[in-house]
């Protein structure tokens, strides 16, 4: 019986530590209801495009991890914790530790210019799922700034670069 108690109460704090992640689902599912609400139709897929898309910009961590940031001590720790199967620890590490890895290539505003104009070339085209895909992504780096704001009180310097830190 103590053990399942156990599980239980490891999988709410797992739950909670990836309460980020469902703040970016939940505004993927809010933009897929705008534009429903602005096209006057509805396409199933289009949820599931911008789910996909409001989790793909985070991709760049595990990106980071294990290639081109795999040296770097955040990283080591990481992957260190999932070599372990620290599941706990790592998830805490993550929540608490994400904000601080300033060297992702993605994240930064030259990114965001970029999807928002495919963004809007796609919507001059009448390609919708590509507006749904590509209007989760940016919303995923508005929040992420508007996220950084809010918990370190100022934006992270990794959003005024181009590519990655050195």
């Amino acid at each position: 019986m103590r053990r399942s108690v156990a599980k239980i109460k490891g999988l709410g704090f797992l739950l909670w530590h990836m309460r980020h992640h469902y703040y970016h689902i939940l505004i993927g599912v809010v933009w897929a209801w705008v534009l429903r609400e602005v096209w006057q139709e509805f396409q199933p897929r289009w949820i599931a495009l911008s789910i996909i898309a409001s989790e793909l910009p985070d991709a760049d961590h595990f990106v980071y991890f294990f290639t081109y940031g795999k040296k770097d001590p955040y990283s080591k720790l990481v992957k260190s914790l999932f070599a372990n199967r620290q599941w706990r620890l790592l998830w805490y590490t993550i929540d608490k530790g994400h904000k601080y890895n300033t060297n992702l290539a993605t994240h930064n505003y030259f990114t965001i210019l970029f999807l928002t104009g495919l963004s809007a070339l796609a919507y001059f085209f009448e390609w919708q799922s590509a507006v749904v895909f590509l209007g989760a992504m940016v919303l995923h780096y508005v929040f992420d700034i508007v996220d950084d704001f809010l918990i370190l009180g100022s934006i992270n310097p990794n959003w005024k670069r181009w590519g990655r830190g050195r």
